[in-house]
């Protein structure tokens, strides 16, 4: 947590010489790297559990989707402010299907929504497990295709270091490139911390379901 408070200091302190939008853009890169980096966590944990069976990577995987979703929802919202704020382009209009990059990434965040409605409709403890391991390794490609489709595809995401002086791009000098390596050191131990406490819900969860079934089995 101490590192989250450094890095509030930086981003509010060394960035305040720049417009507010740098300040809005470094959050929207720390949640995009972090939503990624959660949904690869979340298919190897699928993964691992096709193959061994324990139910620990099935709630690894299932955290990793949770923390994922709110942080690709982020990114979709800090990114369409910090490139209207800059160059103009949306018009004040926040939304754009023609731009791959905003439309692959809503498609991202549908997918692991749905997966998380899908597994909470299943009863069955060992079911719900696999369907939803087999189900989070098919919505993965999402993935590689909202990080790739604005190389691919026509968007209006800027590009990596970019000329200062197009609009809609931004410049990178050596503080900023500290800020934002800072930033993602601390928003990915807090994707650590995250997904600790959510591990230790589930693990209340289990013990609160072994309660009533006794009860349940007393009362009988």
């Amino acid at each position: 947590m101490s590192l989250l408070i450094i890095n509030l200091f930086l981003i509010f302190g060394l960035a305040s010489f720049e417009r507010v939008v740098y300040i809005i853009f470094f959050y929207h890169v720390s949640a995009a790297w972090l939503s990624y980096f959660s949904f690869g966590v979340s298919l190897v944990g699928h993964l691992l559990y096709l193959k061994q069976k324990k139910m620990n990577w099935s709630n690894l995987g299932k955290n990793s989707i949770i923390v994922g979703v709110f942080f690709v929802a982020f990114t979709l919202i800090t990114g369409s402010l910090w490139f209207n704020a800059t160059s103009g382009a949306y018009n004040n209009i926040y939304w754009q299907w023609s731009d791959a990059r905003q439309t692959t990434t809503l498609i991202l965040l549908l997918s692991y929504i749905a997966y998380l409605i899908f597994r909470n409709f299943i009863e069955d403890r060992e079911k719900k497990a696999k369907l939803s391991a087999i189900l989070g390794i098919v919505f993965f490609p999402t993935v590689p295709l909202s990080y790739f489709s604005a190389i691919i595809f026509t968007s209006l995401h800027p590009l990596i270091n970019p000329n200062p002086s197009e609009p809609g791009h931004i410049y990178w000098d050596s503080i900023k490139l500290f800020i934002l390596f800072f930033n993602l050191i601390a928003i990915t131990l807090l994707f650590v911390y995250l997904i600790r406490e959510l591990k230790e819900l589930d693990i209340a969860k289990e013990k609160l379901q072994e309660i009533l079934y006794i009860k349940m089995e007393e009362g009988r």
